[in-house]
């Protein structure tokens, strides 16, 4: 009898060492979370309040996702160039030609990047995009670029449009000559051609 007794303080001592100490846990998922407190994120409340206007007495819940969405990827004050109702000299306008700087990879830190004209912008919020349209040795290239995307690293207006009054350019695609007529281009193609006779 007294060795039962024995064994069993020695048992119950061994299980108080060898369980691992952690906190009071109401469910599995707490559980995980306090052993491998570093594998998980925890996300933290960027917005104390909703992002709703004024004027709206009951705000519809994917607008506020959405304009939580825009704050938290403007970081660097992109979205001030895709607003409708600033002054033309502060946002993006088709005809402008824009160089923009893209990661190649959310791993990797190197950059390309590209310059063009302008030729379409559509405004949907969060999903707002543009096109710039340049031809690369004598081959027309259009490429399109979300405007909140991560991977998207700088947005930059080389020179403004003076004479296009329209929204959309794509009248560009036929007369191939008239986009090289913008000065910012010719500069970009001949600082690109100086630096491949350096190298």
């Amino acid at each position: 009898m007294l060795r039962c007794g024995l064994l069993s303080q020695r048992l119950s001592s061994l299980r108080t060492l060898l369980k691992p100490q952690l906190p009071a846990c109401r469910n599995f998922s707490q559980t995980l979370c306090a052993r491998d407190s570093q594998a998980y994120i925890v996300p933290q409340v960027q917005f104390e309040t909703p992002l709703t206007k004024p004027e709206e007495k009951r705000p519809n819940v994917m607008k506020v996702i959405e304009r939580e969405a825009m704050a938290r990827a403007n970081v660097d004050g992109r979205g001030a160039l895709f607003l409708r109702r600033a002054a033309p000299k502060d946002r993006l306008c088709a005809g402008d030609v824009v160089m923009v700087e893209t990661l190649n990879s959310m791993s990797d830190t190197s950059v390309s990047t590209f310059s063009g004209v302008c030729i379409a912008i559509y405004r949907r919020g969060i999903d707002t995009s543009f096109i710039l349209r340049n031809i690369v040795q004598k081959v027309g290239v259009e490429m399109r670029f979300m405007a909140y995307s991560p991977l998207v690293k700088n947005i930059k207006i080389l020179q403004k449009a003076k004479r296009f009054n329209r929204a959309k350019l794509f009248y560009l695609r036929e007369n191939p000559g008239k986009t090289f007529r913008l000065k910012a281009l010719k500069t970009m193609e001949r600082s690109v051609a100086s630096s491949k006779k350096q190298k």
